[in-house]
């Protein structure tokens, strides 16, 4: 009794409460697949998330309705904080067969929800024949959902032919500018059960710097290719932009598909063998797959680019600020300009800002926000340039023009930003400006040499008298003097020696290799202990291409594994050390898209961290 009572109780407030239910959108939707085969059954489904009022069907031209409707409906209550959210769910579903091939639409249903009308969107179906299907089209009746390429044919026998696994490499243009993105595809193609895919060997886009697209979100699809039906999916897509023209290729793509192929045992000789040894079986067959190189040609861009072109290629905007047109001399300010759109972002250098020669210029920092897409690199990068105005006056900062090339338009765009006026006034402290020699009052341009800045010299005689000896001229005097002038000489040849490396880039490069590298090496271990391991092995790839990229001067675009192994040899590293390397690289490379290699990454973190010590010290310039 104890029990119904409570059972009541919860009823009754669960009914008080349900009024309160705010109103929710009304969604309805069909299910339906893409593709089918003539006389393959196949689900339609119309739901709902409210309870109709009438529903009406659409007509099914083209096929026939073997089943339906079969009406389905649900409902559910929760209450969380205080607050209750009713759910409605109810569906009509319809089993259907195609006649024959070709592409077929399914009408707009419709239904009464409350006096108002709602409607689905017309679905269009490509009906193919069956003899083009995986299987002979067969699936079983009420299937309508996309199924994986595991879940398909476990009914029938089946052998591997030639063409029942494919691998394909596709890019979305064959011809482009230089610093103008194309996109790969690297697609897999099935007609069998899978089991898996292994010993994955991507391409080394040499020539190209190269930018992974994410994929997770890509499920398996049908499609059609060869005049077949196949289980697609893209496993990697990759967007390329060529660094130099003239002919390049996207090399060999390899993989090894395991394909589960189902046989049926042959008879045993008794019914006792049959009945526990008997039936189908199924084999793994291993197939090696390649897809061929695909040649890309990249044009040089055209001839005559501005002077304030500096390597953009795509579409872009450009905004700046610069904060407060008053400032204080001796006060710090920011000239902020700001590129944002589609394209090359990360090769591009930054803008040149000239400012009047009374301002001091400090580095320049720079942040950005980039989106990787099918079009190339959306985003922005933002360059803040510091600044210190030195003399008080009327200043203007003339436009920054920045120059890119649209290879839609196949011309150069040159966009500039506003002129900005400020007024420098004297800061707090001008009293004691003079003593610091900083000008207080009038700029630097206006600066000029009054005509009693020298006071009058005293002439006749000076009456001077000679008093004691004097240092001028002693030993001690020469001595200090030859120290000073030794000194002096050498602070100049070490500030000369200094200059000159620090216009050597590629020795700067060279010296801070490593320190790069461990920063990617720290970078990759945040992710090895956060459990990320596809940014572990893209932050230790980093780490590696980079520091060989340094430390033999080979760009990154040019670096391949061969031409490592030949200058590691060729500067006296063993043979042994250089092929381990290599095959760190190829690991990682392996381990970034196989999930069996769970579990590798602290051995390979750590012999990173190794090898790379010992190059540290063989590795000379």
């Amino acid at each position: 009794m104890l029990r119904f009572l409570k059972h009541l109780c919860t009823l009754l407030a669960v009914g008080l409460l349900i009024p309160a239910v705010r109103a929710q959108e009304i969604h309805f939707e069909t299910g339906a697949p893409r593709m089918v085969s003539v006389g393959e059954a196949f689900r339609i489904e119309f739901s709902l998330n409210a309870k109709p009022e009438d529903f009406t069907a659409p007509s099914f031209e083209g096929f026939d309705v073997l089943a339906g409707p079969t009406t389905s409906q649900g409902q559910s209550v929760s209450i969380l904080n205080g607050k209750v959210s009713q759910s409605v769910s109810f569906s009509y579903t319809y089993v259907l067969q195609a006649r024959a091939a070709g592409t077929f639409t399914i009408p707009a249903a419709r239904v009464k929800v409350k006096g108002k009308e709602y409607s689905t969107k017309a679905v269009p179906i490509e009906v193919v024949a069956a003899d083009a299907m995986p299987g002979g089209g067969s699936s079983a009746p009420g299937n309508g959902s996309q199924a994986s390429p595991g879940e398909r044919r476990q009914n029938s026998a089946a052998t591997l032919a030639a063409d029942d696994i494919l691998v394909r490499v596709s890019v979305n243009r064959n011809k482009v500018y230089k610093g103008q993105p194309v996109k790969a595809t690297f697609k897999l193609y099935t007609r069998v059960p899978l089991g898996g895919i292994e010993k994955i060997i991507y391409p080394a886009f040499n020539g190209f710097w190269a930018q992974d697209l994410n994929v997770d979100g890509y499920d398996w699809q049908r499609e059609t290719y060869n005049g077949k039906v196949y289980d697609a999916r893209i496993i990697k897509e990759t967007l390329l932009f060529p660094q130099q023209s003239g002919t390049l290729y996207i090399e060999q793509f390899s993989l090894t598909a395991i394909a589960q192929i189902m046989t049926q045992a042959a008879p045993r000789g008794s019914l006792f063998d049959d009945f526990f040894g008997g039936g189908p079986q199924i084999h793994e067959v291993r197939k090696n797959l390649t897809a061929s190189p695909i040649r890309i040609t990249v044009d040089e861009l055209p001839t005559g680019a501005p002077a304030t072109f500096n390597g953009a290629v795509g579409q872009f905007q450009i905004s700046s600020s610069i904060g407060d047109s008053t400032l204080a001399a001796n006060s710090s300010g920011t000239y902020q300009i700001k590129v944002s759109g589609t394209g090359n972002l990360p090769l591009m250098q930054a803008p040149k800002l000239n400012l009047p020669s009374s301002f001091e210029q400090y580095n320049m920092k720079t942040t950005e926000s980039l989106n990787p897409s099918t079009m190339g690199i959306a985003g922005y990068r933002q360059f803040d340039y510091p600044f210190i105005p030195r003399g008080e006056g009327q200043y203007t900062i003339e436009p920054v023009q920045f120059t890119y090339f649209d290879p839609d338009k196949k011309q150069y765009v040159t966009l500039s930003t506003p002129a900005y006026s400020l007024h420098i006034v004297a800061d707090s402290t001008s009293g004691a400006a003079g003593e610091r020699g900083i000008v207080s009052g009038i700029s630097k341009e206006e600066l000029k040499i009054l005509d009693e800045d020298i006071r009058f010299i005293r002439i006749g005689n000076p009456d001077l008298k000679k008093r004691g000896s004097h240092w001028f001229g002693s030993v001690s005097y020469w001595l200090v003097l030859l120290i000073l002038i030794g000194a002096g000489i050498g602070s100049y040849l070490y500030l000369k020696k200094q200059l000159k490396d620090r216009k050597n880039t590629t020795l700067i490069r060279h010296k801070k290799a490593n320190k790069v590298a461990l920063q990617r090496l720290k970078a990759a271990q945040g992710h090895m202990n956060a459990g990320d391991e596809r940014m572990f092995y893209e932050e230790m790839l980093k780490a590696l291409w980079g520091y060989m990229s340094d430390k033999l001067n080979i760009p990154v675009a040019n670096l391949t594994k061969d031409n490592i192994r030949e200058e590691l040899l060729r500067r006296g590293l063993p043979a042994e050390q250089s092929e381990r390397f290599i095959q760190l690289i190829s690991d990682c490379e392996y381990a970034q898209y196989s999930p069996s290699s769970s579990g590798q990454v602290t051995e390979i973190y750590n012999t990173a961290i190794k090898m790379l010590s010992k190059f540290e010290s063989v590795i000379k310039r």
